[in-house]
């Protein structure tokens, strides 16, 4: 149990300050303020319900949590442990296929590279569609283009990786409407598309490892910089690659 929740607290750790997750992070609050804006513009004084599907240690709750009720869900049952010592209340375990949610209760949903670990990710988009209420908003983050497969991804139980065109057509046919959808991290995608290739020619004589690497730290902020610059600098939604993919909207 200790070496769980030793693993977890690195997560967290990763999740505050690695620049990878952490810019992230920050590109996801930029692009959800203002559909939360305006839900409690609408909603008055009834507080938000807001669902993080696939909340892991927390971090995302901890950013959410002024703009009303948050509500962690996760497979894990030590990532939700380690998340209610982090001060995060309402948290539960579950199936993104099958939400232990009643329908049309949620004003907004986030899934940060939370589709990817599902094997029928349609059905839980369709969930997601079931859950919020008429007029919800929805914030979802996945892994993009199966030429940069690597270890990572095998490592963290991906099962797949994600073309724009296709992961824009699973959504709409959950009956979800796109109002954003973009690549981000594309800065990063010539090193990581050469390490994938790397990776693939030298599979017999390098161990397998994941892609947190030790960073200096004051290039570890101007990477984290990087990856809300260029969002803000409107290369994201010019270029026709990145790493990752966003796509918010409502039901």
């Amino acid at each position: 149990m200790k070496e769980e929740l030793e693993k977890q607290e690195r997560f967290f750790e990763l999740g505050e300050s690695y620049f990878w997750l952490a810019g992230q992070n920050d590109l996801v609050e930029r692009t959800l303020t203002p559909y939360l804006t305006r839900l409690k513009a609408a909603a008055g004084s009834r507080p938000l319900r807001i669902l993080d599907l696939g909340c892991g240690p927390g971090n995302t709750l901890r950013r959410l949590e002024p703009w009303g009720l948050t509500l962690g869900m996760d497979f894990s049952l030590d990532a939700l442990a380690f998340a209610r010592t982090r001060g995060a209340a309402r948290v539960l375990s579950g199936d993104s296929m099958a939400l232990p949610i009643a329908s049309e209760s949620v004003d907004c949903v986030i899934a940060l590279d939370n589709l990817e670990h599902v094997e029928d990710d349609e059905k839980a988009l369709r969930e997601i569609r079931r859950v919020l209420r008429p007029g919800g908003a929805f914030l979802l983050t996945v892994p993009a283009l199966m030429p940069l497969w690597r270890h990572h991804d095998a490592m963290y139980g991906h099962f797949r990786r994600y073309s724009k065109r296709e992961f824009a057509e699973r959504v709409r046919r959950a009956g979800l409407v796109a109002e954003e959808h973009r690549f981000f991290k594309c800065m990063f995608f010539p090193p990581l598309f050469a390490l994938a290739k790397a990776e693939r020619v030298l599979s017999r004589l390098v161990p397998p490892r994941d892609n947190f690497y030790t960073v200096p730290r004051w290039l570890n902020r101007l990477m984290r910089s990087v990856i809300v610059w260029e969002d803000r600098a409107g290369l994201t939604r010019v270029l026709p690659f990145g790493v990752s993919l966003i796509c918010a909207g409502s039901r």
